[in-house]
């Protein structure tokens, strides 16, 4: 677990915080009832493992809560995403319909996407290394991908690339997005723009 997207001050007080609670309630609820069978409790692993538990909800669901997300520097950018890639191959621009889904906790994010161009098989793509960056109020994920491509048409090969990723907020007019381009390492690289549309939370894992 990763502390990179959290405020330090905050978290270290509410871990001296939890620490101090959880002995006084050890020690006055806990310890009684455990000398009275006979049974040994090492008060300091024992005080670790409920902060590290307390850590770990907090990691995996409490972050998304209003009040507990103040903990965090970065949004909730978890969903399905529905757009459009417009890109440029051999000199031809042409645009493949896709899904955008991303699967995130408080320390870290992760994104698959999903291709479907008419007459071509679908393809799908998977972040290997990600982060997330605060710039002018904005938050971008920048990403290093693999794309598995397929066995059935050459032109769509295995390869990698790189990804940016601007989020925007949802609005009282809008929903909230993902803009960004990309760029890849393929032979007759591949370059272009892509545009996503958040859906619901629900992840399908497929186009």
């Amino acid at each position: 677990m990763s502390f990179r997207y959290y405020k330090i001050t905050p978290l270290i007080i509410i871990v001296l915080v939890l620490a101090g609670l959880i002995d006084q309630g050890i020690n006055k609820l806990i310890m009684p009832m455990l000398n009275k069978y006979d049974i040994a409790f090492l008060r300091a692993p024992g005080n670790a493992a409920l902060i590290a538990s307390f850590l770990s909800l907090y990691d995996k669901f409490l972050w998304r809560l209003p009040l507990f997300n103040m903990l965090v520097t970065i949004p909730d950018m978890r969903g399905r995403y529905k757009g459009k890639v417009v890109y440029t191959f051999q000199g031809t621009k042409g645009d493949t319909n896709c899904y955008l889904e991303i699967s995130q906790t408080s320390s870290k994010i992760k994104l698959h996407s999903y291709f479907q161009t008419d007459g071509k098989p679908d393809t799908n793509s998977k972040s290997l290394v990600e982060n997330i960056i605060e710039e002018d109020g904005f938050y971008y994920i920048y990403l290093y991908y693999l794309n598995n491509g397929s066995k059935e048409n050459a032109d769509l090969d295995c390869h990698e690339g790189a990804n940016m990723l601007k989020f925007i907020p949802k609005t009282v007019d809008s929903n909230q997005m993902l803009l960004g381009h990309y760029f890849t390492n393929r032979k007759i690289q591949t370059r272009g723009k892509m545009e996503a549309e958040f859906k619901n939370r629900k992840l399908k894992g497929t186009f």
